[in-house]
């Protein structure tokens, strides 16, 4: 079971609902959280197009603000409270009981940073249960997780460190990309900083043992998503039937391929025909996905290798793999209509 949180920045573009898309079939999230910037109605659509069975909505508030949830069942989820902050929810695991999520959006503005911290002192006195809490804090504990800019004040990583011991949380870590915000990529006022983390209670980490943050690659925003893998089981993807991809039609050697299994098909039935158009098309059109799949890993790869370079050539290289990355994911995009209510 994994979760996602990411500050998408906005989901009105439709390359964000495509990354979107595109990250929730590489890491297969039960849960997602997301500060959208969207209005309602956009969060319905979003939810219905990466194939989800419900969401629960704070709207936007003026220029800023507005949370989505998202999770793939009707049960097992109860949201207890939510504002332009936070959404918090209880799950009921099967295997493991009760326990609690808790979804943040912490003020951006420095002046309030002593408000998101007495906002999470109230949240953890609301219950003693198993708890976690994920996202975009807009705070940092240590100097080490801020490289360029002006030196983050050693009184805000005191306070936050502070907050987190007092309400007996513990950073969870992470795996991947060491920061995950940034602004003016590739110039000299290049900054990057680890806003966003898991934190959680003993009750959890017991609950949870081989739980692990994962940090992605590549992002639309200028955050980079955060993935919560509760284990490391590795999920097996379903033996599929036969399925016409509406992808193929855009490729000229479908029509040729088509025409030469009916047309060479000599005396059998329309039905041995089709079946061996079937069989062509699926060697033929499952290499097709299987490359592009591929080439979404390799330049997710490359990303990853580039995202810390600072020299030219490396930052030139990294905008070329991120273009590419996205140019597929345009390209899949009559794929993803076709597969999204298997997810």
């Amino acid at each position: 079971m994994s979760l996602l949180a990411w500050n998408c920045r906005g989901l009105a573009k439709p390359r964000a609902v495509r990354f979107l898309k595109e990250i929730v079939y590489q890491y297969r999230p039960c849960i997602i959280f997301l500060e959208t910037l969207g209005k309602i109605k956009k969060i319905e659509e979003v939810c219905k197009i990466i194939g989800f069975a419900r969401y629960h909505a704070v709207d936007v508030q003026g220029h800023g603000g507005g949370l989505a949830l998202f999770w793939k069942t009707d049960g097992g989820v109860q949201v207890m409270d939510s504002c332009s902050n936070y959404i918090d929810f209880e799950v009921n695991h099967a295997q493991v009981g009760r326990w609690r999520y808790t979804g943040v959006y912490g003020y951006p503005e420095r002046s309030r940073r002593r408000e998101a911290w007495n906002m999470i002192r109230s949240l953890a006195e609301r219950s003693s249960i198993p708890w976690c809490l994920i996202g975009d804090f807009n705070d940092m504990v240590a100097a080490n997780e801020k490289r360029g800019g002006h030196v983050h004040p050693r009184s805000l990583m005191q306070g936050f460190s502070e907050t987190i011991f007092e309400c007996g949380l513990m950073d969870l870590g992470f795996e991947g990309e060491e920061f995950t915000w940034e602004k003016f990529r590739g110039t000299e006022d290049w900054v990057q900083e680890r806003l966003d983390r898991g934190l959680a209670n003993q009750g959890w980490k017991e609950l949870f043992p081989d739980a692990v943050v994962k940090v992605g690659e590549v992002s639309m925003s200028d955050h980079i998503p955060i993935f919560l893998s509760l284990n490391r089981k590795v999920y097996m993807k379903k033996q599929m039937q036969f399925k016409f991809e509406n992808m193929w039609i855009r490729e000229k050697e479908c029509y040729g391929l088509i025409n030469e299994c009916w047309m060479n098909g000599g005396s059998g039935s329309i039905l041995d025909k089709m079946v061996r158009c079937c069989i062509k098309l699926e060697e033929w059109g499952g290499g097709l996905v299987k490359e592009m799949r591929d080439n979404l890993v390799k330049y997710r790869n490359q990303m990853r290798i580039l995202r810390a370079r600072r020299d030219a050539y490396g930052v030139s290289q990294y905008n070329a793999a991120r273009w590419e990355y996205l140019g597929l994911l345009e390209r899949q995009e009559v794929y993803w209509k076709q597969r999204a209510k298997q997810f």
